[in-house]
């Protein structure tokens, strides 16, 4: 809200904004008469409640950009280019749909692989034929560096192409349904050809090895991330966003095996414009800035999917950890008193500010470095949790899904599959020491029948209770993934 203050015989429209680098600030609008001022702040109140708490231009820039904008709007549909519907597809779809850091994400594809390259084509004029020679001349094209990073030398990617045409094709859809193209067309993008992307096996340590590592950390902050990784299913910013109201270790709830934590929200660095284009739409709370003139700011936001939004339940000795890790930094906070920042996060630096999820990958591959063990990346600790339950759980899907919080059910049944080519690995065992191994001696009959009487094996067992659990469409996927490795 804008207010007015009179200055002698002068009127002054005060009200707030956020600058470029985030910060709050307050702005002197000073006019001549009061009905100016009054004129003045309707204005300021409008444009604010409109486009968030940004510089407020005066009525004539406005004017100027509105009719700007109008024009633009105006072009005859059969002569708009992709870049120009681009523009309202952005403004429209993707203000409304998208998180700040799609945004970022998306808005970047368009500006260095999309205006660039296929700008200036008719939107009319767009075919499959002509996208899947794009798609395919993407291949050769230099991969744009991220901010304040070296170029890789390499060229995009078949995994960047098929994000790039998820916009495309949305954006088409879009125009379809927005009458800018004809609404019995087929959509071009829907069969155009892409590269094939290739599979990238995750690599992840065994449950051993995972043992050995926690023995032998001795960075408390480092250890309780992987605890939570593992126990929990939680991922980096999950963990890294925890704050103490929402970790329930009181007495009670430990003895009656209902100690948990309520995931609600994740710490992450997002761009400062997008932020203020999409008016903070899913921040809980934005961080102070470290660095002057910063282009990104630090914040709490909520999960990126219903399904993040989550209760995981914690065995005792995870929480008896947590509770003497709180008794700990209680005693640090008083220690240091107002120097520690205290913004209530469970996962914090020394002095109390968030711990960045590049700050725990980077302590996670230092432990593997020093100890020898195989570098993996901090994430397939999660990997590494949703197999371990769903052994223990005897392929308990729906229960394990509720824990990682996956959007699909599909995304554990691609861990389970690698469960079952372990299975398939001690089977080849099994028949070198069953069969091949014995063919040079005779073996009585009655033994041969008496194998086929033993008792079920643990891992059948497993994949007994996972098949009656399945729906028809997880059988027929999982009959896929087996004949697909054979």
């Amino acid at each position: 809200m804008a207010s007015i203050k009179q200055r002698k015989s002068k009127f002054s429209v005060i009200y707030w904004y956020m600058d470029d680098t985030g910060e709050r600030k307050q702005k002197w609008d000073t006019l001549e008469t009061k009905k100016e001022a009054k004129a003045r702040k309707a204005f300021i109140e409008f444009y604010q409640q409109t486009y968030g708490y940004v510089l407020v231009p005066l009525e004539e820039q406005f004017a100027h950009q509105r009719e700007e904008a109008e024009q633009a709007i105006d072009t005859p549909d059969d002569e708009i280019t992709l870049k120009e519907f681009l523009v309202t597809f952005v403004n429209l779809y993707g203000v409304s749909k998208w998180s700040a850091n799609t945004y970022s994400s998306k808005l970047s594809s368009i500006n260095n692989y999309i205006n660039p390259l296929i700008g200036d084509w008719k939107l009319n004029e767009i075919t499959t034929k002509k996208l899947s020679q794009y798609y395919n001349d993407l291949l050769s094209v230099p991969e744009v560096p991220r901010a304040n990073r070296k170029a890789t030398g390499r060229c995009v990617q078949p995994a960047n192409i098929k994000k790039i045409h998820d916009i495309i094709r949305c954006a088409l859809n879009q125009a379809i349904r927005w009458e800018y193209l004809d609404s019995k067309m087929r959509n071009p993008a829907s069969l155009a050809t892409l590269p094939k992307v290739p599979k990238v096996k995750r690599k992840v340590w065994n449950v051993q090895t995972f043992k050995e590592a926690i023995k032998l950390v001795d960075d408390d902050l480092l250890l309780l991330c992987m605890h939570l990784a593992f126990a929990c299913s939680l991922r980096v910013g999950e963990i890294t966003g925890l704050t103490w109201d929402d970790v329930i270790i009181d007495e009670e709830a430990i003895a009656n095996n209902n100690a948990r934590v309520i995931v609600n929200k994740e710490l992450a660095r997002i761009s400062q414009s997008a932020m203020q284009k999409l008016k903070e739409k899913d921040i809980i709370k934005i961080f102070p800035t470290q660095k002057p003139h910063c282009t990104t700011r630090l914040v709490l936001k909520t999960p990126k999917t219903e399904t993040s939004n989550r209760t995981v339940w914690l065995p005792t000795t995870l929480a008896q950890l947590l509770v003497q890790y709180k008794k700990d930094q209680q005693e640090l906070k008083e220690f240091l008193g107002s120097a520690y920042n205290d913004y209530n996060l469970v996962i914090a630096l020394e002095n109390g500010n968030p711990v960045e999820s590049h700050i725990v990958r980077d302590r996670f591959t230092t432990l593997c470095e020093e100890h020898n063990f195989e570098i993996v990346v901090f994430h397939s600790l999660r990997h590494l949790s949703t197999k371990y339950k769903l052994k223990m759980t005897h392929g308990d899907i729906k229960s394990v899904q509720g824990d990682t919080g996956h959007a699909e059910a599909e995304m554990v049944m691609d861990v389970y599959s690698e469960i079952v080519d372990e299975d398939r690995r001690l089977n080849a065992k099994k028949l070198d020491e069953k069969f091949y191994d014995t063919l040079d001696t005779e073996e009585p009959e009655h033994n041969l029948h008496s194998e086929a009487q033993e008792p079920i094996s643990d891992n059948d067992k497993l994949l007994l209770e996972l098949l009656k659990s399945m729906t028809p469409e997880m059988k027929e996927k999982l009959l896929k993934e087996t004949l697909s490795n054979c």
